[in-house]
């Protein structure tokens, strides 16, 4: 009996989500140093982990890694697209079903990528150059928080965080005298 219910909560916890953790049986992060400061990063999740989960994973490691190595931020060196939710206010609104089902390796969410560690200070300009703890702050909700849905994976969400930031450099119409 004792056994059946150990076994039972063993294939319970196996059924979730990749959690944010160094690398293991279940998944996720590592890095190695390629230069004084370049590392790359990967994040392996299982099979009932979304590319979102996985991604969100990822840059959050990235901020840890810089700010333990002492930097400020992080450019990514390598060729990687960080997907975006679509800008539709009702995103946040839609309703999600978890719906467990199996998936063989190829279907594991991976993402490995370069990054240059950067002293500050940084100019958090994504996609590609971020400041550590302007982006820690923004993905601690999704990574250590409240924001996790209930299969384990970081809730969807429009990610303000990747977005490029918006100059200021458009022409200015001008007064004419008459």
């Amino acid at each position: 009996m004792k056994c059946a219910a150990i076994s039972l909560i063993a294939l319970a916890l196996a059924g979730c989500a990749t959690s944010y953790q160094s690398s293991g049986l279940a998944g996720g992060f590592s890095e190695t140093r390629i230069a004084d400061d370049v590392y790359r990063i990967g994040f392996g999740a299982n099979g009932f982990s979304t590319r979102e989960t996985a991604q969100t994973y990822w840059l959050y490691r990235a901020t840890e890694l810089a700010l333990e190595k002492g930097f400020d931020g992080f450019e990514i060196v390598s060729l990687l697209n960080l997907g975006q939710a679509p800008a539709n206010p009702h995103y946040q609104r839609a309703a999600f079903v978890y719906v467990p089902i199996y998936t063989d390796n190829s279907h594991k969410p991976y993402i490995q990528a370069d990054v240059r560690l950067l002293r500050g200070p940084v100019e958090h300009n994504p996609p590609k150059v971020f400041d550590a703890r302007t982006l820690q702050s923004a993905l601690t909700p999704y990574v250590k928080g409240d924001k996790k849905c209930n299969s384990g994976n970081v809730c969807p969400h429009l990610k303000d965080y990747l977005q490029p930031k918006k100059t200021t450099d458009e022409p200015r119409a001008r007064a004419v005298d008459a």
